[in-house]
């Protein structure tokens, strides 16, 4: 079993590792409810990306759900999703229309960060 703290640091090391010319902020702060984990700006555009560790789901706030959405239409937001069911664990890349149905748009087997970075590269033209 993992924690989606630990994850998420170990994501980090990764996004250090591969984008170094990329600016990655963390935005975990109870005073900024709403607003996603991760703020990652490389090639001239800035993406959102908020971290949930499910097993199988998670709970989410309201305004989290909402903010993603908006994110989404206004440029670029996605959940990556750390999901483990009976010991059988993946990655996902879920749109924000989509995290009701867990209808992902790329996934892999295990705990891959490398494979979230290269979606993330993807997603700045890179």
């Amino acid at each position: 079993m993992s924690d989606e703290s630990s994850l998420k640091s170990g994501l980090m090391k990764e996004l250090k590792a591969h984008l170094p010319g990329f600016v990655a902020l963390r935005h975990e702060d109870m005073r900024s409810a709403g607003i996603p984990d991760l703020s990652l700006t490389g090639c001239a555009r800035t993406t959102w990306w908020e971290f949930k560790y499910g097993m199988p789901s998670f709970k989410g706030s309201g305004i989290q759900e909402l903010t993603m959405l908006r994110l989404a239409a206004a440029g670029y937001a996605r959940y990556v999703v750390w999901e483990e069911k009976r010991d059988v664990k993946r990655t996902l890349i879920v749109h924000p229309k989509q995290v009701g149905t867990m209808d992902a748009e790329a996934w892999c087997t295990g705990f891959d960060h490398r494979f979230v970075v290269e979606f993330m590269k993807k997603a700045h033209g890179a």
